[in-house]
């Protein structure tokens, strides 16, 4: 399969693993993967995730497709739902795009997933904002990644007061104040969980 003939259309990427991903994405060259990576192949980056020519059974393009939620299967998927699962650097990768769709779809995805979103958030910034980070390399990728309320709070505002869209505009809205109802851990349970 020629992946560059993918680069800037709205996919759908079957992994080698089984899992399907959604949405638009940019062709990276070989030199370019090489040299960033340090793999000898060409991929496909749909923000966040980079898609090794190896890891991919199949690439389809939806732009054809015209349903309900225009070329996707569904309101939100898997990209959106494991971006929510890592926590927040990788929420605001996608809030913080000049893609209006993909936010769209990330805020549909918080939306319904709210109740254990805060249930699992802690107060406060990130402790990166500050320089103090917690993270380690030995950290398990595969566990969730820490989501702060206060790093939500301030995507969200900041989606109110600059993005242009206005559905975007009212979604982002919606959401910041169904975050201000939900009842978050505290600091002091959040030491003991973490």
């Amino acid at each position: 399969m020629e992946l560059k003939s993918f680069d800037n259309k709205c996919v759908r990427i079957l992994t080698a693993s089984g899992e399907i991903y959604e949405g638009i994405v940019s062709y990276c060259g070989r030199e370019y993967v090489f040299h960033e990576y340090g793999r000898d192949q060409e991929a496909l980056l749909l923000n966040p995730m980079l898609f090794y020519q190896d890891d991919i059974a199949s690439v389809t393009s939806l732009e054809e497709v015209d349903g309900p939620f225009g070329h996707y299967s569904e309101k939100y998927g898997l990209l959106e739902k494991k971006c929510l699962e890592w926590g927040t650097d990788l929420i605001e990768e996608i809030l913080e795009s000049e893609d209006d769709t993909q936010i769209l779809r990330m805020l549909a995805c918080m939306k319904d997933a709210l109740p254990s979103l805060a249930e699992r958030a802690v107060p406060g910034m990130a402790p990166w904002r500050s320089g103090n980070s917690t993270w380690s390399a030995e950290e398990d990728e595969n566990e969730p990644g820490p989501v702060y309320r206060g790093e939500l709070e301030n995507m969200l505002g900041t989606l109110v007061r600059y993005n242009g869209n206005e559905e975007v505009v009212r979604e982002a809205k919606e959401l910041l104040e169904r975050l201000s109802g939900q009842k978050f851990r505290s600091t002091a349970e959040s030491a003991y969980t973490s």
